[in-house]
């Protein structure tokens, strides 16, 4: 699938969470409504974690049907997902269906081709970046290493005014219920690119994995803030993989989906002064807002 050509500097697009799913029909049901009620939207964005078994040639076939015919009509933009890395017996592989699945633009790699790239559309340049180095160092080490120095020159060539990172693995680490040694903080993936994102002036990062919808606002140095650094989103659920009451809340959590959570999708509207994140239910509720403008 290709990504998105150069589109106009006003446009909408569709952001599904993780999307893996035990039966694809609570899948296909969400990704059907959400176009239905956003005929406008350019494109539409998968936040990894696309389904459930990176090997399961059926899984594929189910999410694809799922999609269909919008995925015919308006562009894709596929994020690799850890689950995008298991074989049928749930051992970590390379993620060759992914990669065989999805045409995305090429980041100049010798060993990581296509795992991250990076497209603009309209007045936005989107930063894909993969999260998944502790699935890949045992087969191909130094993904986490290369994307740092990539996503730095990739940034600064970049004249874009909105500049948005999208990743699977969330940049914050939760509490879980009963299990009081695993502290609220910052996680690896934050460790080792939330101060990159504040140098290069990402204006949005977008994130999934944990199945909860949390906005955070912006968050500068790995502390709130009112006017810098990017504002943080974690963009919930679309699958039906769901996890009630297993994360406890953050000190950083703005606003959070209604609990216990069923599935989510949102949409990000663009224009010349502003991003707006918008996260709906399946019944079409809206139950987040967030702006940035410059």
């Amino acid at each position: 699938m290709h990504t998105p050509p150069l589109g106009s500097h006003s446009y909408t697009a569709l952001i599904f969470p993780d999307s893996q799913s035990s039966d694809y029909s609570d899948w296909s049901a969400l990704a059907h409504t959400a176009w239905q009620r956003h005929p406008e939207a350019q494109f539409f964005i998968n936040m990894g974690d696309i389904v459930d078994n990176g090997e399961d040639h059926t899984q594929w076939q189910a999410w694809f049907d799922g999609v269909e015919p919008m995925i015919a009509k308006i562009p894709f933009a596929p994020i690799m997902g850890n689950h995008e890395t298991y074989d049928q017996n749930w051992k970590v592989r390379l993620p060759e269906a992914y990669l065989h699945y999805f045409d995305v633009p090429e980041n100049q790699s010798a060993t990581f081709s296509r795992y991250y790239y990076s497209f603009d559309h309209g007045a936005v340049h989107f930063i894909v970046l993969n999260s998944q180095w502790d699935e890949t160092n045992d087969f191909k080490p130094g993904l986490l290493d290369e994307q740092l120095a990539w996503l730095k020159d990739d940034t600064q060539k970049s004249t874009a005014k909105w500049k948005v990172v999208l990743i699977h693995k969330d940049v914050l680490q939760y509490r879980i219920k009963k299990r009081p040694e695993r502290k609220e903080g910052i996680s690896a993936v934050g460790r080792a690119f939330m101060p990159l994102f504040d140098e290069l002036g990402i204006d949005l990062v977008l994130t999934a994995h944990l199945h909860t919808y949390r906005n955070r606002g912006r968050l500068y140095d790995k502390q709130p803030s009112t006017d810098k650094g990017p504002l943080y989103i974690l963009t919930g659920v679309a699958g039906n993989v769901r996890y009630p009451n297993l994360w406890t809340g953050h000190a950083f959590d703005k606003v959070v989906a209604p609990q216990p959570e069923t599935d989510n999708y949102l949409t990000l509207a663009v224009t010349d002064s502003s991003l707006t994140v918008t996260c709906f239910l399946p019944d079409g509720q809206e139950i987040d807002r967030a702006c940035v403008t410059k």
